[in-house]
């Protein structure tokens, strides 16, 4: 063999192994392009985003992704073909023999003399050598064409470029059958990327992916009892229905493949709801679909899936309430002397939807002792055709019901509505009792025992309060927040109506006034000796001070400046009691118990002559305080019940998802919603604003702000002259 086939044999071995090297990078970057594309889908359709659509711009974002997988490949590949060069390629016929003699590098060594000697043409064909060349290296070409003969160059090529495509080509055509088998089943993941190829192949065999759900219309149908048409709406999301009311739900396109109910309600244990689920079955119509379902007297969510997606309808059922009753008239309840006469029946009938009947209701009970009978009279009977609001009269003749003395009269004014249940409540007023007087009652005189004085009452009901309040703050620690708002403002509701007793007393003392929580202050135009100052009271006038002036030898000051203190320490006490802090009105409460112990103690003392004057040396008491320089410490913030931490946790979750998935959010939000409307309904008001915000494209930060401080309770205040830095 000669040299210059030899040389020939071992470049054509180098350039084979360069286009090994760029079809492995082609082949590789396809499929990692595919991968990409795969991996990009998947990821929009997992996060609940629209899949890629195919058409042009699916196949122009396909193509620019190739190009890049492929430009990166033709790098890695371009700087690896510089290392090739034909001692490599001879190094690699050598490792190619599988004689099990070691390795002579004849072949390499010669093609190494050869190449650094004469070097290559231009071209890359091997260039002439010299006879004296070949003479010089008789040993070495004899190797070198005895290793050639050994060895089948083009078999070895083969085997090669089987080995080094064959992983590659496999991840690519993996990837090629993920979208392909994606096209045929529609799943999100890769049917989109099918679509895009069979838009591109012009391929019609395979079935076009399930289109995610659009559009809707929905209509309700009320009961018929309610006399009310139907109503229709378009792509909402949320919709308000009476109980009993069929709600239809339309759209366009395939059938959906699953379509779930739950009834959401407040369960009675900690977690928080209770959801009954049902799964409906949608009915084809013409070009699209319909699904039919009933309204409750609570909220029902309707879930439906096609296409990998899905799409949520909220139905806000609402309870048809019982009517409302008033009696007007009689006002109050009497007793009659004797069984004559007569009385004038008045009431007034409300309802949300429409009235059906009312009446009035007599119950009439006799005898005493352990014998008793009664009887039920009805009178002023009237039917009414669905209004939602009318008026009854009667008139109860007495002698007419044969009443005798002893007999109780009952009476109170009934109504229901249109509904056709037969079970269906009535609505019912307040019950006024007529009774007709006994003869034993006028035989005898009754001596009415006077009443205890109204400082001992006072004091007797300020010590009760205080021990409520003390009793509430130990049991602070086991109580709910709510339950703790509840029983604090009760005891500050009895606490207010004893500091309006409290202040009577003193307007009735001082200035003859009969009560004091009308308004009272200076130049009002009459004398009353004590005036209120921002709901607080404090003597005025010439008793201002608690000074009796020259001549003046009442003990009225002495005896209502303690009451007055009294006044203002409940007034305290009543203003933490209804922000639910009990322990800030303790010490108030017992500042006005010990107040109104001295005034009991100061009405059995008499002053006789002036009192001495007080003199305060101004000068030498200023500025002879101690201040400590230590401040009150800020308590801490009771944490928030475990239903409501829950519902915070979601608000925070719903609104992180706002910029990254606008369909979940909106979801989540719904849902929260209605789950709060049973047992939060200013919640669910304040994450129906959000919705709305989100609904209107707008910043919705404010509005998810506002719900969050209404789950907590914390109510903003205007901030005072010190706070926003206003000049006084």
């Amino acid at each position: 063999m000669s040299e210059t086939t030899l040389l020939s044999i071992v470049a054509n071995v180098r350039r084979a192994l360069t286009r090994l090297l760029y079809a492995r990078a082609a082949v590789l970057a396809l499929g990692v392009a595919l991968s990409a594309w795969l991996l990009i889908d998947g990821a929009r359709a997992a996060r609940g985003g629209a899949p890629i659509a195919a058409g042009p711009r699916a196949g122009m974002a396909f193509v620019i992704v190739l190009a890049a997988a492929m430009l990166v490949s033709w790098m890695l590949a371009h700087r690896r073909a510089r290392g090739i060069t034909d001692v490599r390629a001879a190094l690699w016929i050598e490792e190619r023999d599988g004689d099990a003699r070691p390795a002579s590098f004849a072949l390499v060594t010669l093609v190494e003399a050869l190449v650094g000697r004469r070097g290559l043409a231009a071209d890359g064909s091997p260039a002439e050598v010299s006879a004296r060349t070949v003479a010089e290296s008789p040993l070495l070409l004899a190797s070198a064409s005895a290793l050639l003969a050994r060895i089948d160059v083009s078999h070895a090529l083969r085997r090669a470029a089987r080995n080094q495509l064959l992983g590659p080509t496999l991840f690519a055509g993996g990837a090629l059958l993920v979208m392909v088998l994606g096209a045929v089943v529609g799943s999100s993941a890769s049917g989109t990327a099918g679509a895009m190829l069979r838009a591109v192949t012009g391929d019609t065999a395979m079935p076009a992916p399930i289109p995610p759900l659009g559009a809707w219309q929905v209509r309700v149908d009320a009961p018929a009892y309610t006399r009310r048409a139907a109503q229709q709406w378009g792509d909402v999301q949320t919709v308000a229905a009476i109980s009993g009311s069929t709600v239809q739900l339309r759209g366009t396109g395939p059938v959906p493949s699953r379509v779930v109910e739950r009834v959401v309600g407040v369960a009675a244990d900690t977690l928080g709801s209770a959801r009954r689920e049902r799964a409906l079955a949608p009915t084809a119509i013409g070009d699209g679909w319909q699904v039919r379902t009933r309204a409750t007297d609570g909220p029902v969510t309707l879930q439906l899936h096609r296409g990998g997606r899905s799409r949520l309808l909220v139905i806000e059922g609402r309870a048809d309430s019982i009517p409302r009753v008033s009696l007007l008239q009689p006002a109050r309840d009497s007793v009659f002397r004797t069984p004559e006469g007569s009385l004038t029946l008045v009431a007034s009938v409300r309802d949300d939807i429409g009235l059906g009947q009312a009446r009035f209701e007599l119950i009439v009970s006799s005898g005493e002792g352990e014998r008793f009978t009664a009887r039920t009279v009805a009178m002023g009977a009237r039917r009414f055709a669905g209004e939602p609001a009318g008026t009854i009269r009667a008139t109860m003749d007495i002698g007419a019901l044969k009443l005798v003395a002893g007999d109780i009269v009952h009476l109170r004014a009934m109504a229901r509505d249109a509904h056709p249940s037969s079970a269906r409540e009535y609505g019912s007023s307040e019950t006024r009792s007529f009774r007709i007087a006994r003869a034993a009652e006028y035989d005898s005189v009754a001596v009415e025992p006077a009443p205890p004085p109204e400082v001992d009452k006072s004091r007797l009901s300020q010590r009760m309060l205080l021990l409520l309040t003390e009793k509430l703050e130990k049991q602070r620690p086991r109580l709910a927040r709510t339950t703790l708002m509840n029983e604090s403002i009760a005891i500050g509701r009895d606490q207010a109506r004893l500091r309006q007793a409290v202040g009577d007393v003193v307007f009735q003392r001082l200035s003859g006034d009969v009560s004091g929580e009308h308004s009272h202050s200076a130049g009002d135009g009459h004398d009353h000796g004590v005036e209120q100052q921002q709901g607080k009271l404090a003597l005025s006038g010439g008793n201002a001070g608690g000074v009796l002036e020259e001549g003046d030898d009442s003990p009225v000051i002495a005896i209502n400046q303690p009451l007055l203190e009294a006044y203002n320490a409940m007034w305290d006490a009543g203003r933490a009691l209804e922000q639910g802090d009990p322990r800030a009105a303790i010490p108030h409460m017992r500042l006005a118990l010990a107040a109104i112990e001295r005034a009991r103690s100061a009405e059995r003392l008499y002053l006789r002559g002036k009192p001495p004057t007080v003199i305060i040396d101004l000068a030498k008491v200023r500025l002879a305080g101690k201040d400590t320089g230590a401040t009150n410490l800020r308590r801490e913030r009771e944490a928030l019940p475990p239903q409501a931490a829950r519902r915070a946790v979601r608000l925070v979750v719903a609104a992180q998802l706002v910029p990254r998935d606008m369909s979940a959010a909106r979801d989540s939000l719904v849902l929260l919603r209605v789950e709060a409307l049973g047992d939060s309904p200013a919640f669910a008001a304040a994450v129906g604003a959000v919705l709305d915000a989100l609904a209107g494209g707008g910043d919705a930060t404010e509005a998810f702000l506002r719900a969050r401080r209404v789950l907590g309770g914390v109510a903003r205040t205007e901030a005072g002259v010190w706070s926003r830095g206003v000049p006084l």
